[in-house]
């Protein structure tokens, strides 16, 4: 049974707190706002376990922060711009399975590789590392722009290591859709499902800090 983490009492801005000069069709504004929202959701995802153990009053609040950032997300090309490049952290997710992190009892730190400089082949590469990266877990992947907001995820194979000695190898045979919403130079949300006939989708955010 996973213990639920109680309700943050971090001091938090809300939405009726946030300066009345915010405005959705102010770009500097936004970019204000967005700074105060993903702060919010940083702090309330500390000590969640990626997620995994958060209560449903943070999940409510950090789905609610969610929300209002991707009503101001600033990059029209959300599938193929150049912003996703490079190393990104998980910060929190509903998933509470491997995708959190979660091997075995425990979980560990998620980064997600993406490397577009070869625009004919890119990486994708899921790592999850526990005890400073001497075990680790990378998942390489592939994608195929589905619309500006989408992509089909094709997984290719998936390692396991322990003090960088490879124990388990093996090819995948799966897809996914990753609906995403909001990206800019240091924070993404995304949303994804098992398949193009999947209806459930958990909610993923990650930060390059």
């Amino acid at each position: 049974c996973v213990k639920r983490r109680p309700s943050s009492s971090l001091s938090l801005f809300t939405l009726d707190k946030l300066p009345s000069f915010f405005s959705a069709g102010d770009p500097s504004k936004n970019v204000e706002k967005a700074v105060v929202l993903k702060n919010n959701i940083r702090s309330l995802s500390v000590g969640t376990s990626n997620g995994i153990t958060a209560s449903e009053s943070t999940r409510s609040q950090i789905n609610d922060l969610a929300k209002q950032l991707e009503a101001i997300n600033p990059t029209r090309k959300l599938s193929s711009s150049p912003k996703l490049d490079g190393s990104w952290k998980l910060v929190y997710t509903s998933n509470e399975g491997s995708s959190a992190g979660k091997l075995g009892p425990f979980v560990g730190k998620v980064e997600q590789l993406i490397q577009l400089e070869e625009e004919d082949d890119p990486i994708y590469i899921n790592y999850v590392r526990l005890g400073g990266g001497s075990v680790e877990g990378a998942l390489t992947a592939s994608w195929d722009v589905l619309s500006n907001d989408k992509w089909q995820v094709n997984f290719e194979k998936i390692r396991f290591e322990i003090f960088g000695i490879k124990l388990v190898e093996k090819d995948l045979n799966a897809t996914g859709v990753w609906r995403k919403t909001y990206l800019d130079d240091d924070f993404r949300i995304l949303y994804a499902a098992g398949d193009k006939n999947t209806v459930k989708e958990n909610i993923y955010i990650l930060s390059t800090q």
